[in-house]
């Protein structure tokens, strides 16, 4: 398929999310503040290294990495075919958390079948498609953010309690598909309320927020009503993802019969390394050392957390003293992650992170 060629070389940081998949889901923005940083960055940078652009991709909330992966693929070559990517330009993915799993299976997707073809727009002639050699020839860096490279516990806690998240889901949905009405007349009021207090998320007031504005009536302003309409659908159709394709946990488990790059075998991962060096991708890895706000001994995995267990809790744990300042969020997390299956695959002794400032801080160790 003829293309248009860049001669400068335009650069695309494409944004891809994590588990949620959301680019912005109400008053929620995934990527929140990058806008700003990108435009900060691009008035500083040299014109010589040609034009930049900051494209922001949405995917499946927790569908499998496959799935998610596929979307991604058609989300590439759609714009490939369309002349927003055209030869000579390139691309760099960023993918935060499950979002790196989705780049990794995409680029092994990609090396395994170099020739297979993607119709974009209805396109029947093999000679307009796009083919995987296409997508894979853009792609030069990739930035890895937080990404559970060999799984991790948190997703194997979840997957313990499956009953459990699908009565959260659907009482989530059937309060917000309730004939348009607030969603505390329909969820247990307390429970929500505790939610917005306790979590600095604001995902209980985004969604609150959507519902309201979506009443009919709300503005006399007909753009504001359709625009409140289309978000209330947006986060319908996403508590739907949700719902019926959670499959995002398994592969994100330590343990599982799943295939997913978090379970890749050392000869794979080797293989993946050597794709990746053969297309002339350049990656990197960051990964964000959180406070420890449980009271467990340093590089050990703590005692399983167990949902009906009190004592187990994070609120009655032990934690540091003086007690670091974290949010419920934050703590159930840790406390799910803090036990569970995950063990080291490079030695016994847990692996020591590079600091992003060397001068203001020492190595630390990856906790489990």
């Amino acid at each position: 398929m003829p293309r248009n060629s860049s001669a400068h070389g335009r650069v695309h940081i494409v944004l891809i999310p994590g588990f949620a998949g959301f680019d912005a889901l109400g008053q929620i923005e995934y990527y929140a503040g990058v806008t700003p940083q990108f435009h900060l960055w691009k008035k500083n940078r040299s014109h010589n290294h040609g034009e930049a652009a900051l494209p922001y991709f949405d995917n499946f909330p927790t569908a499998a990495v496959r799935t998610r992966a596929a979307r991604l693929r058609n989300y590439l070559a759609q714009r490939f075919a369309r002349g927003e990517f055209v030869r000579g330009d390139s691309i760099a993915l960023v993918g935060h958390s499950t979002g790196g799993l989705d780049i990794r299976c995409l680029l092994w997707e990609l090396s395994k079948s170099p020739n297979r073809t993607f119709p974009v727009d209805g396109a029947v002639d093999p000679e307009y498609m796009v083919t995987a050699d296409d997508i894979l020839a853009l792609i030069k860096r990739v930035v890895f953010l937080s990404v559970p490279q060999w799984g991790t516990n948190l997703a194997d806690w979840v997957r313990s309690y499956k009953l459990v998240r699908q009565m959260v889901v659907e009482n989530m949905r059937a309060g917000f598909a309730g004939s348009q009405v607030p969603i505390i007349d329909t969820l247990e009021e307390w429970l929500w309320n505790y939610a917005s207090k306790t979590t600095r998320l604001g995902l209980a007031d985004a969604v609150r927020d959507v519902v309201s504005e979506a009443e009919a009536g709300c503005s006399h302003d007909p753009t504001v009503v359709a625009m409140a309409q289309e978000a209330a659908s947006e986060v319908a159709l996403w508590l739907r993802h949700i719902a019926t394709d959670f499959h995002a946990i398994d592969d994100l488990a330590v343990q599982g019969d799943a295939q997913s790059p978090a379970r890749f075998e050392d000869d794979q991962r080797e293989e993946e390394r050597e794709v990746w060096k053969k297309a002339g991708i350049v990656t990197r890895s960051y990964a964000t050392l959180g406070t420890r706000p449980c009271k467990f001994k340093a590089g050990e995995p703590a005692p399983r957390w167990d949902a009906f267990n009190p004592l187990t809790y994070p609120e009655v744990t032990p934690r540091e003293r003086p007690a670091p300042k974290t949010d419920i969020i934050y703590r159930i997390g840790y406390r799910a992650c803090a036990g569970g299956p995950f063990t080291y695959h490079n030695g016994d002794s847990a692996p020591a992170a590079k600091p992003f400032f060397p001068a203001a801080q020492r190595p630390r160790n990856i906790e489990l």
